[in-house]
């Protein structure tokens, strides 16, 4: 299909959603009529909403974006009079994810609406997941990362009240990487040192504690030396499969530069490490925060 012929097509649905949406308007406005009270008004009111959700689908389809997403709203708002909690919050999330491609904020309110309503409704684990959803706006429409750990935390709790102990996890885990990013590093590393706790006693998760151990000790150097090093000793002793792994052997390497003040054995010790096992952002960023504590040191860590 030509851009033209796309253009008139969509030009079509909106003008076909437009349609729907005044059908709607009159539905609402004759329920409110004398008659409509006493014969059966609510029933409009259940067709509006089917008709609002349809010009919503309209406008999706004509990538009308904010259109679509205040159409979701309106039949949120009905379901709502109609005392349709359920329905209503499937709305307000349907509008939240039409609003992410236009108005990031004007979806975070519609999926916070959601949340009231789910939680009102002791759905918590629908909660969590649309939590997780905001954070995501934070992370990369809005870049806010202080927000993004908040529902990140948020969304960790609801799902450790449910027993979700490994999707509470997983959201902890991206709330420590932020943390240590914003040099909040105790709080990183109470996270690291809990969630290495439970891996190492699970047969399936044991494999990543010495991960979880590794980041915790990183954040201990940034702190400082003698903090990392008390760190891994004790790390060796609650978990003996940690002093076997390259990630302990990278630690002690790196711990003896920074006693030697010695950026070329520091930077050898990464690069080492590096060759086998690609260093992520995350790591990059801790690694030269290390590195730049000690004395003389001029260039960049690669």
């Amino acid at each position: 299909m030509s851009t033209f012929a796309a253009a008139m097509d969509n030009s079509g649905k909106e003008a076909e959603a437009m349609a729907l949406l005044a059908e709607a308007e009159r539905k609402v406005k004759n329920s409110q009529s004398f008659f409509s009270g006493l014969f059966g008004g609510s029933s409009k009111i259940e067709e509006a909403c089917e008709i609002y959700a349809r010009a919503a689908n309209m406008f999706k389809m004509a990538k009308n974006w904010s259109a679509a997403g205040n159409a979701f709203c309106q039949a949120a708002q009905l379901h709502l009079q109609l005392q349709s909690k359920h329905d209503a919050a499937t709305c307000f999330v349907d509008a939240g994810n039409a609003f992410k491609k236009a108005d990031p904020q004007e979806a975070i309110n519609c999926l916070m609406r959601a949340i009231e309503i789910y939680t009102d409704m002791g759905r918590f684990t629908i909660a969590a997941k649309h939590h997780i959803s905001i954070a995501e706006i934070y992370e990369t429409e809005l870049v806010d990362i202080e927000k993004a750990i908040a529902h990140y935390e948020q969304s960790a709790d609801y799902y450790k009240g449910e027993e979700s102990n490994s999707s509470a996890n997983k959201c902890l885990l991206k709330v420590a990487g932020y943390a240590a990013q914003l040099e909040q590093y105790q709080k990183a590393i109470d996270i690291y040192e809990q969630v290495g706790t439970n891996a190492m006693d699970s047969p399936l998760l044991k494999y990543s504690a010495k991960d979880y151990f590794f980041k915790a000790a990183l954040c201990h150097f940034c702190i400082d030396m003698l903090n990392a090093k008390l760190a891994v000793q004790k790390y060796e002793e609650l978990f003996p499969a940690f002093s076997d792994s390259r990630e302990c052997k990278l630690m002690k390497k790196l711990l003896d530069a920074h006693e030697e003040q010695n950026v070329d054995s520091y930077t050898e010790a990464v690069k080492e490490y590096d060759a086998i096992s690609r260093l992520d952002q995350w790591l990059t960023t801790m690694l030269l925060r290390i590195k730049k504590t000690i004395q003389g040191d001029e260039e960049d860590l690669r």
